[in-house]
């Protein structure tokens, strides 16, 4: 065909190429960086794996694609139910502790300091590794007789003052 120029069709192939790699970035880009903090959740978020002190409120959010990672942390008061905790009382006397339920919630201002010191199980290291040893400690301090008649009603407010002043002290 006359008048057509060669060169302007490839030109037009590369720039359109061009384009579509761009465009392809750009939405990976934002798939990438577009995420969602739940209802009773916030974002923690962590840039090149070193966990930074920025928090988020629920809604939708943009990071850093490709750099950031985040985290949804639970803020609610959350239920656990724990493994069997084994005792030993003051007399010898082994016994287990079954269906142990613990109820823990975090403050927002504190989260960012936890999971630094303690990691993202920080409720485990801070709550129920510190139930199960407080637990074990009354019992060892205490005769099966005193564990389970006398002071059988004891050991929850025992635990949970022991717990509440060794988090407190953090």
């Amino acid at each position: 065909m006359p008048g057509l120029d060669p060169g302007g069709n490839i030109i037009c192939k590369l720039a359109s190429a061009v384009i579509a790699v761009v465009l392809a970035i750009f939405i990976a880009c934002m798939v990438d960086s577009y995420h969602k903090i739940n209802e009773g959740h916030v974002g923690i978020y962590f840039k090149h794996g070193a966990l930074r002190d920025k928090v988020t409120e629920p809604g939708v959010h943009f990071l850093m694609p490709f750099f950031e990672d985040y985290e949804e942390v639970r803020i609610r008061p959350e239920t656990f139910s724990m493994d069997p905790i084994v005792s030993i009382t003051k007399d010898g006397i082994e016994n287990t502790f079954r269906e142990v339920t613990a109820i823990t919630t975090i403050r927002v201002d504190k989260l960012v300091m936890m999971a630094k010191k303690y990691g993202m199980e920080f409720k485990k290291v801070l709550v129920f590794d510190r139930i199960k040893e407080d637990l074990r400690i009354f019992c060892a301090n205490h005769t099966i007789d005193e564990v389970y008649n006398t002071m059988f009603l004891d050991i929850v407010s025992n635990v949970r003052e022991n717990v509440k002043s060794s988090i407190s002290r953090l």
